[in-house]
């Protein structure tokens, strides 16, 4: 059976979206960099937000440090560089480039780690700005490139630029374990939505393949507003991050005979889950996978437990 790095393996750049705050997403990231550097590939590592801070700011609890092995290229805002701490931020660093993009720390700067340590992420709030800081990374060696997303909905839109997603969820998201499984595989739902049948055009002697035209194309953000009276129409999306409609409103669309299809498809290749929460819930490991892969077919794993 492959295990989360097996999967991952093939895909050079890979983003981390988390469901809410302590699903787990940095865990999810060390067991990766753990995996890959086994492999001997070169870490690149960037964040959208703030990551690798000693304790979480919206709880106020301790978080786990990100570790970064001798040699990981790190782009991450210039004020977190030169506050080094014993722990958090200790790596020995040389200093590669200063990219004009700025964050509410300072600039991103990226570094190589010259020692083994732990640091904090701080990347741009615009997912648009991501592009140019991966290529930096690849351009210094970087063979494995991963994006620490923020938590929440926000970090759903760092797939636009990472060849795969792992989204990590868990005992943050709720109290309760069905309603976990169930948000849970409605993002997954959403995320893997076919793309349309494509039709053939001749235009000046060219010939384009265009969505075929019985096709409602919503441009922006798809919510349940929108889709209203829309239900038996076969709606397209730009992508699954503008899709923003509840379990109730597609369980509609499919029910009157319509559907939803995307004209850029995200490639979610695994859930990662955390069955425990700083406000003091915890699932029954063992019965949250068994449950969860039951009812989500995507690759589902517990990297706490391997």
């Amino acid at each position: 059976m492959k295990n989360l790095i097996d999967i991952l393996s093939q895909y050079n750049s890979i983003a981390i979206a988390g469901m809410a705050k302590n699903a787990g997403k940095t865990t999810t990231l060390n067991y990766m960099i753990s995996g890959f550097a086994v492999q001997g590939a070169v870490l690149g590592l960037t964040s959208i937000g703030l990551d690798g801070e000693e304790t979480d700011q919206v709880t106020s609890t301790p978080k786990p440090r990100i570790f970064a092995p001798a040699g990981t290229v790190v782009a991450t805002a210039e004020k977190l560089l030169v506050k080094r701490e014993r722990g958090i931020n200790d790596i020995a660093k040389q200093i590669l480039a200063v990219i004009d993009i700025a964050t509410p720390l300072g600039r991103v700067v990226v570094a190589r780690a010259l020692t083994d340590g732990n640091v904090m992420l701080a990347g741009p709030s615009m997912v648009s700005q991501i592009a140019p800081i991966m290529q930096i990374l690849q351009d210094h060696g970087a063979t494995k490139i991963i994006i620490d997303g923020a938590a929440g909905r926000k970090s759903l839109a760092v797939p636009h630029v990472a060849q795969a997603i792992v989204l990590a969820t868990g005992a943050g998201l709720s109290k309760s374990m069905d309603t976990v499984i169930a948000e849970t595989r409605h993002i997954a739902e959403i995320f893997n939505l076919p793309t349309p049948q494509m039709t053939s055009q001749t235009v000046v002697g060219a010939a384009l393949c265009r969505p075929s035209p019985e096709y409602t194309h919503i441009p922006g953000a798809v919510t349940d507003t929108k889709i209203d009276g829309l239900y038996d129409k076969q709606i397209l999306a730009e992508d699954a991050t503008k899709i923003l409609i509840t379990p109730k409103t597609l369980a509609r669309i499919r029910l009157s005979g319509g559907s939803i299809s995307v004209q850029n498809r995200i490639n979610l290749a695994a859930i990662t889950i955390n069955p425990t929460s700083p406000y003091g819930t915890n699932f029954d490991a063992a019965l949250f996978l068994e449950k969860m892969s039951e009812m989500i077919n995507v690759p589902i794993f517990n990297v706490e437990r391997g």
